[in-house]
């Protein structure tokens, strides 16, 4: 190839690489554009707050049934989950040392009686017969002193009667109210020990909510307030529960309180489901963004803002409560300054942009 025709090979080379340098800055071009967002400008609104709670559901009245005297259990046939109405038999325990028992106090104390009113019979004789001039007083002393006796025996006697028949109240435990067996201790042929728990009763249609409340939020409950509660596997939405319990001493390692909700209606509502406690209470001077303007980036939240130069800035946030459509910024955007609150495309840190 001659010196003319690598001129201009050189010269078509270079011709082609100026054109792809020309299509290729094309795109820089467009995207120096400013871009179009709609902002709005931060302002404090009066809001309302919601407060939740998280809790468990369980009876008002719990019983755990347990005896005073050890024996065998001879009877014992409710289970787990069981009803129960007031006054059924549920356990019995063998009683038959204790049956022996009073047995002997009763003879025992028949006798006493019958001492007695011998006794009483000699010392109203005698003290007439004092009266009269025709006893001595050491005979009316003694009668007296054997009369005293007789009546603190029997006395002694009917306490120890009615400490057995007591005892024997606790061979037979019977439920309390109607409810549900929640728990079964110990099964028949099994040895009972005093005060060893032997079932548990809940009572029926009586339900409350325990929950667990920070200090930072304890003021916000007062006894007899109204309160909102969700038992979402129950279906109870939206139900009114009353603040019954305020426990005024905290826990001293989490520093959260107990609280105790009542619900007046609770069908369907058993002992043990989840329930979630809110209130609302009014709180001025918030600012409240859309939700269309915040960018998650991994675990933290921002909204772009605006500065002088009409270059979006990515600004972080922290967030409280959500009102309708719009969540409120409890840092990082204070009233007065523009932040971009919705964009037709994606947008990215330091662009220039077009408000509408």
């Amino acid at each position: 190839m001659n010196i003319s025709g690598r001129l201009i090979t050189v010269f078509t080379v270079l011709a082609l690489a100026g054109a792809a340098c020309s299509s290729s800055e094309q795109p820089d071009s467009q995207q120096t554009k400013p871009i179009s967002v709609t902002t709005q400008t931060a302002e404090f609104v009066n809001s309302s707050s919601t407060h939740r709670f998280s809790g468990t559901v369980s009876s008002d009245q719990t019983v755990h049934l347990s005896t005073k005297i050890m024996g065998r259990i001879s009877q014992l046939d409710v289970e787990e989950g069981d009803y129960v109405q007031d006054g059924d038999l549920l356990v019995r325990i063998k009683d038959d040392n204790v049956m022996a028992q009073k047995r002997q106090v009763e003879s025992s104390l028949s006798e006493a009686k019958a001492a007695l009113q011998n006794t009483e019979t000699n010392y109203n004789r005698i003290k007439n017969l004092y009266e009269q001039e025709s006893a001595t007083r050491k005979e009316l002393d003694d009668i007296s002193t054997q009369y005293e006796m007789a009546k603190a025996r029997v006395a002694a006697l009917e306490g120890r009667l009615a400490e057995i028949e007591d005892m024997l109240d606790y061979t037979q435990l019977r439920a309390p109210f109607n409810g549900y067996v929640t728990a079964k201790m110990a099964s028949q042929g099994d040895i009972a020990s005093p005060g060893q728990p032997i079932l548990s009763v809940e009572q029926e249609n009586v339900m409350k909510v325990k929950v667990t409340v920070p200090e930072s939020r304890i003021s916000l409950f007062h006894l007899d307030d109204t309160v909102s509660v969700d038992v979402q596997a129950a279906g109870y939405s939206e139900g009114q529960g009353i603040v019954k319990n305020i426990n005024q001493a905290g826990n001293r390692g989490s520093r959260q309180f107990s609280v105790e909700v009542m619900l007046p209606e609770a069908t369907g509502v058993k002992s043990g489901m989840f329930a979630e406690v809110s209130l609302k209470t009014q709180q001025d001077q918030v600012i409240v963004v859309p939700k269309s303007a915040l960018i998650e980036r991994g675990q933290l939240t921002g909204l772009y803002t605006l500065n002088d130069d009409s270059e979006i800035v990515l600004r972080w946030v922290r967030l409280g409560d959500e009102n309708g459509d719009g969540i409120e910024v409890l840092s990082g955007l204070t009233a007065g300054e523009a932040f971009v609150a919705s964009a037709d495309q994606p947008l990215a840190e330091g662009q220039k942009v077009s408000t509408q």
